[in-house]
C-alpha cells in the first residue's frame, strides 16, 4: 500500500521548514492542509512559505481560490485526495502539511462530513440567532452541546461552530463520536502522521514571535488591501487568526497594543486547541521538540521513522 506522511502540529511548531527539508528526502511533493493558505492574497497572515523557502519542492492547494470565495471540506478533501493520486503516479511521495484539523480528518480518517442532516432550517435559524445573541451566544449553543468539541474553534469562527453544530444536529453523540461512526475504514494509502510537540512554554514563545513577524512584514496592510479591494470583513478568509483582529484594528475598535496583545494571545489560545485537536488520533508519532533542536535534526528523526515503517 502507498505511504502518505503527514507532518502536523500546532501553528508555529516549524511544519513548513520540516516538511519542505523532509520532502527533499524523500523526493515527495507538499499538499497544504491549512484552510487559510489556500486563499490568494492571505500570504503574510497565513504565513504562507515563501518561494526561495519552498527550495523548489513543488506545493499543491495553495492560492487556489478567491479571498472572497468560500471553500468547504469536502471540496479540499476531494481535491487533497486528487493530488495524492497524482503525485503517487508520478513515482512522488505526498507530504501532507497543515495544522487544520478538520482538513486532517476529512484525508487521514477518511471523514464524510456530507453526512450530516444538512437541515436548512436549522442552518438558517442559527443565522438568525447568530444576528440577534451574536458570536459568543452561538459558541455557548455548541458548549454546551458539546464541551470539548466547543474547545476546538474559536468563537469568532462563526461559519465552524454553526458547522459543527448542524453536525450534530439530530445526531445522539459528540463531535468525535460522529467522526467515529462516518469513518471509513477502508483505504488506498497508508498514512503517517507526524505531530510536531514544542511544548506549551516554547510554542507560546515562537507564537509570539510569528507575530511580531507578521506584523513587520505589513499584516495590517494585507488586510487593508483586501477590504478595499472589496473583501467583506464577515467572509471566510477573514475568519482566521490574524485576519479578524487585524480587522478590529483598522475599524478602530482597537488601539495598537491593543490589538498586539489580543493578536498575540489569540495565537496562543489557537496553538493550544490545535494541539487538544491532533493529540486525538491514536496511531500518531509525536515529536517532542525542545528550543536547541535544529530543523535537520527533526527531519532526521521523522524520515527515519518513516521509512522504517
Amino acid at each position: 500500500m502507498n505511504k502518505v506522511i503527514v507532518i502536523t502540529g500546532p501553528t508555529a511548531s516549524g511544519k513548513t521548514a520540516v516538511s519542505i527539508q523532509l520532502a527533499g528526502k524523500l523526493e515527495g511533493e507538499i499538499i497544504n492542509a491549512d484552510s487559510m493558505q489556500i486563499y490568494k492574497r492571505c500570504d503574510i497572515g497565513s504565513a504562507k512559505p515563501l518561494i526561495e523557502e519552498k527550495k523548489g519542492i513543488k506545493h499543491h492547494l495553495i492560492d487556489i481560490i478567491e479571498p472572497y470565495e468560500n471553500f468547504s471540506v469536502a471540496e479540499y478533501k476531494a481535491a487533497a485526495k486528487k493530488c495524492i493520486s497524482e503525485i503517487i503516479q508520478r513515482g512522488k511521495t505526498p507530504v501532507i502539511t497543515g495544522g487544520t484539523g478538520l482538513y486532517i480528518d476529512a484525508i487521514v480518517r477518511n471523514i464524510d462530513f456530507s453526512l450530516s442532516s444538512g437541515n436548512t432550517g436549522f442552518r438558517e435559524k442559527l443565522g438568525d440567532i447568530l444576528k440577534s445573541e451574536g458570536a459568543g451566544y452561538i459558541h455557548g449553543i455548541l458548549e454546551k452541546r458539546d464541551p470539548e468539541a466547543a474547545k476546538t474553534v474559536h468563537p469568532n469562527n462563526t461559519r465552524r461552530v454553526i458547522r459543527y453544530l448542524e453536525i450534530l444536529d439530530g445526531f445522539n453523540g459528540t463531535l468525535k463520536d460522529y467522526m467515529g461512526k462516518t469513518t471509513i475504514a477502508a483505504s488506498d494509502y497508508e498514512y503517517r502522521m507526524f505531530i510536531l510537540n514544542p511544548g506549551r512554554e516554547l510554542i507560546y514563545k515562537q507564537a509570539e514571535k510569528r507575530v511580531d513577524r507578521m506584523l513587520e512584514a505589513g499584516l495590517v496592510e494585507e488586510v487593508r488591501g483586501l477590504l478595499e479591494s472589496g473583501v467583506n470583513e464577515n467572509s471566510q478568509c477573514m475568519m482566521g487568526i490574524g485576519y479578524k483582529e487585524t480587522v478590529e484594528y483598522i475599524k478602530g475598535n482597537l488601539d495598537i497594543n491593543g490589538y498586539c496583545d489580543l493578536l498575540k494571545r489569540n495565537t496562543r489560545r489557537y496553538a493550544k486547541r490545535q494541539f487538544t485537536w491532533l493529540k486525538r488520533y491514536e496511531q500518531t508519532h509525536i515529536i517532542n521538540i525542545d528550543e536547541n533542536m535544529k530543523t535537520d535534526q527533526i527531519v532526521k528523526l521523522i524520515y527515519d521513522e518513516f521509512t522504517d515503517i
